[in-house]
């Protein structure tokens, strides 16, 4: 090819290119994702169909459609005159299109269902009380149950291990009487977080939430209910108390904002009162201890003086039982609350078993129900073994401690 060739060839370079008008979206309507970390909208990019399968848009932005969704009644649309091809490489012609805008929310868990789990232990009938057998107590700590938190098998988890209990208590109590404790009083403590709240208590908690506030005492409650069905007729003598934990608070960005008596932990057992109060023959024996404006509660029992608290308000001094000891101490100091007084301090908060002695007095720390506390296991390294904290209180001291699993 010469010269001349290879010039006419090379003038193909100033070729007019077609041009193309690719359609654009009106003003607010630009395609994307905004997300401020709880909520957000996602915007579609022109399309002429209504989206079948808003799973595929969330993916394409890179949205798992597990823990995404769009919430179904925010979904608003446009419309205007543009241009589109039926696929790459087609001529373009004009048509209506669209764009599609809808709210999104971080996708609720499936709850489980609550009746099924609880239908075996509410078929038992109230009884006769057992007369008291002795001047021993068999002290029941309800502890950190948090019912909606995700962690260790989330809420399925904790409903197994609740309406377990009636059962566990019933036959510790036996077992205990059959090996010739005299257990004539059962102190039922509920240690605080029962609840696990939904917001405001630890990064990343709305996320993780399982269940909403009514739900999560609604199923407190009912536990709590099946549990007093079961022991009302263990003995003459039956006191439930009950303290408030840092997550039965209501806050609001991370704090308090109402006293220290307005408390999801107390206001459930407070309503369980109410319902056993309803019928005296079968619940009238059992005495209910309920703080009113105080993060603690000191009653007798098995002839000993024995104070509750949950624990959060006690400042850092090292370890937990330090750090409890040093709060125990101040009361002693201030002589203000009767908790200064007590023999025995019970305590939750830190989700493991933990006794501490000295001095004529014993500090126990109660560990939550199942295995919460992923957020402290990540931080720590640590997860302590869960269950419930059963021990015996009597003239003598304590003895027969059992953490029930």
């Amino acid at each position: 090819m010469g010269a001349a060739e290879d010039r006419l060839l090379s003038l193909q370079q100033f070729a007019a290119q077609d041009a193309r008008r690719e359609p654009q979206a009106p003003a607010g309507w630009q395609p994307g994702v905004v997300w401020d970390g709880t909520a957000g909208t996602i915007t579609t990019g022109p399309v002429t169909e209504t989206p079948n399968e808003w799973g595929d848009l969330l993916a394409a932005r890179g949205l798992d459609p597990e823990r995404y969704e769009i919430v179904g009644d925010t979904i608003r649309w446009c419309s205007w005159d543009g241009w589109a091809r039926a696929k790459e490489g087609d001529q373009a012609t004009s048509a209506l299109l669209y764009s599609f805008k809808a709210d999104l929310r971080l996708k609720r868990h499936a709850h489980p269902d609550l009746e099924h789990l609880f239908n075996e232990v509410r078929r038992i009938k109230p009884a006769k009380p057992i007369p008291a057998t002795g001047d021993c107590a068999l002290i029941v700590c309800l502890s950190d149950w948090q019912v909606g938190n995700a962690d260790a098998g989330g809420v399925r988890t904790q409903l197994e291990a609740i309406a377990a209990l009636p059962h566990r208590i019933t036959q510790r109590v036996k077992a205990l009487r059959k090996a010739g404790v005299p257990i004539g009083h059962l102190v039922l403590a509920g240690m605080g977080d029962l609840v696990e709240g939904c917001h405001s208590f630890y990064p990343g908690q709305e996320h993780s939430v399982q269940l909403d506030r009514r739900e999560q005492t609604r199923v407190v409650r009912r536990g709590i209910l099946d549990v007093m069905r079961a022991c009302a007729p263990l003995a003459e003598r039956i006191t439930l108390t009950a303290v408030g934990g840092n997550h039965g608070e209501h806050r609001v960005n991370g704090k308090r904002v109402t006293g220290p008596n307005d408390n999801d932990d107390v206001a459930v057992f407070e309503q369980v009162a109410e319902i056993l109060l309803e019928n005296p023959d079968a619940f009238g024996h059992i005495e209910i201890r309920l703080p009113t404006d105080r993060l603690a509660v000191t009653l007798e029992a098995g002839t000993k003086v024995i104070a509750f608290t949950h624990g959060h308000l006690a400042k850092p001094k090292g370890d937990p039982a330090s750090t409890l000891w040093e709060w125990w101490r101040g009361q002693a100091f201030g002589q203000e609350y009767a908790a200064g007084t007590a023999e025995y301090l019970f305590s939750g908060h830190y989700h493991h078993t933990n006794v501490r002695s000295q001095q004529g007095r014993t500090l126990m720390i109660a560990p939550s129900l199942t295995a919460v506390g992923d957020w402290w296991a990540n931080g720590t390294g640590m997860r302590a073994d869960p269950g419930t904290l059963t021990v015996v209180i009597g003239p003598d001291g304590w003895s027969n401690l059992e953490v029930l699993r």
